[in-house]
């Protein structure tokens, strides 16, 4: 299903970022809509746009309006910030679309839209992926055979047949697409596939109806090949074996090269309090906090606790408390400041394997502090896949 922010261009300034010339082009579909609704659209950008009266109806859009519309809409006005500017013009590049020099970054989102709709919507979920995810970990079962980013393909035509063939058994539909980004210490592949059809209630003027349609939806699997290990974003088991055993075989030449063992401790918690918790000793990071933990007694009647505040360590010290050291840790929230940015981002470990945390560029950062600070369990040999510790993992 399309979605739109109506309060992102039911501003006339927003839209006036477009180039009159390509914001035509873009409503082009819906020409007949909007002139129903009162506003007629110029056929040549010499013509002043009615931006009031285009605001006023892309406030409050309706069914009739062509969805493409609404996409595109909704893609340059998340996309074409300044911020995006070079990385939209290497798109539209790649892609041989001229611009010229007075583009803004909305000109760039348009054109690329208007040219080649399918890049712009890639670059959105390349964004997408950058965003907090939940995350399980699988170790090398030889730490010592580490492939590079040259070593591995770059097309997947394989892959992708044998992953329809699972999606399509498990009512997913036709249709598989694996995409490869790099990064300077890890490779992306994004998977695109279908999900089970879905039917909601919808209304088509004053008629009640609804509509079924099947979502689609981008899993992310990470080879850190600094690391040696293969990082799965999905939300399902089945999918989360399927990309295990299927990228083993065919990215990696072994469909066991991966297997399931203990990545994540909160032991630091423990022994070393909020010396834990230091960061002056890695780059990027300007100081961490932690916000909440959780962890259960060992008893009979499954007793947890919870503690959370800005900074569970002062709070804690302030009621002349600690953390308990015979509780069994079960999942703690940190908030890390980086370096440059306004805001902390929540980090969340979860042991034996499970982290949430954004995997931008500067996610190296959060990652070296954890190994450093021992929240990894790093020169651990790899155990044998323990099938109900897998199966237990969400």
């Amino acid at each position: 299903m399309v979605r739109f922010n109506p309060k992102g261009h039911s501003q006339p300034d927003r839209l006036k970022t477009i180039q009159p010339r390509n914001l035509i082009r873009m409503l082009e579909p819906s020409r007949e809509y909007l002139e129903t609704r009162g506003l007629s659209l110029p056929r040549e950008d010499e013509l002043e746009i009615d931006y009031m009266k285009l605001a006023g109806i892309l406030a409050v859009p309706d069914e009739w309006m062509d969805a493409s519309v609404i996409e595109g809409l909704h893609l340059v006005g998340n996309l074409g910030t300044d911020e995006n500017f070079d990385q939209l013009l290497d798109v539209a590049r790649r892609n041989f679309i001229e611009v010229d020099v007075e583009s803004t970054a909305a000109d760039l989102a348009a054109r690329i839209w208007l040219e080649a709709p399918q890049a712009l919507e890639l670059k959105e979920r390349e964004a997408g992926s950058q965003r907090r995810r939940k995350f399980e970990s699988f170790r090398a079962r030889e730490q010592g055979n580490v492939l590079r980013p040259e070593q591995l393909p770059m097309q997947f035509d394989e892959l992708e047949v044998d992953m329809e063939g699972w999606f399509m058994a498990k009512m997913r539909g036709v249709g598989c697409r694996v995409i490869r980004t790099d990064l300077p210490i890890e490779i992306r592949f994004m998977v695109q596939h279908g999900q089970p059809f879905k039917r909601e209630p919808s209304r088509k003027g004053p008629q009640s109806t609804y509509t079924l349609f099947r979502p689609e939806k981008t899993d992310l699997v990470i080879y850190d090949f600094l690391h040696n290990e293969l990082r799965i974003s999905t939300s399902t088991i089945g999918e989360l074996r399927l990309y295990r055993e299927k990228f083993g075989k065919h990215v990696f030449g072994d469909p066991e090269k991966f297997v399931y063992s203990q990545k994540y401790t909160l032991a630091p918690l423990k022994t070393d309090g909020a010396a834990s918790l230091l960061c002056r000793d890695v780059g990027g990071i300007e100081w961490v906090r932690l916000t909440e933990l959780e962890y259960a007694w060992p008893c009979a009647f499954d007793y947890t606790e919870r503690h959370k505040a800005n900074d569970v360590f002062k709070a804690l010290e302030m009621r002349r408390r600690g953390i308990e050291t015979e509780a069994e840790l079960l999942h703690a929230r940190f908030a890390v400041k980086l370096a440059g940015e306004v805001n902390p981002r929540p980090v969340s470990i979860q042991p034996p394997n499970i982290a949430e945390y954004g995997r931008g560029e500067e996610s190296a950062f959060i990652e070296q502090w954890l190994r450093v600070r021992g929240f990894v369990l790093v020169g651990l040999v790899a155990d044998d896949e323990n099938p109900q510790s897998f199966m237990a993992v969400a």
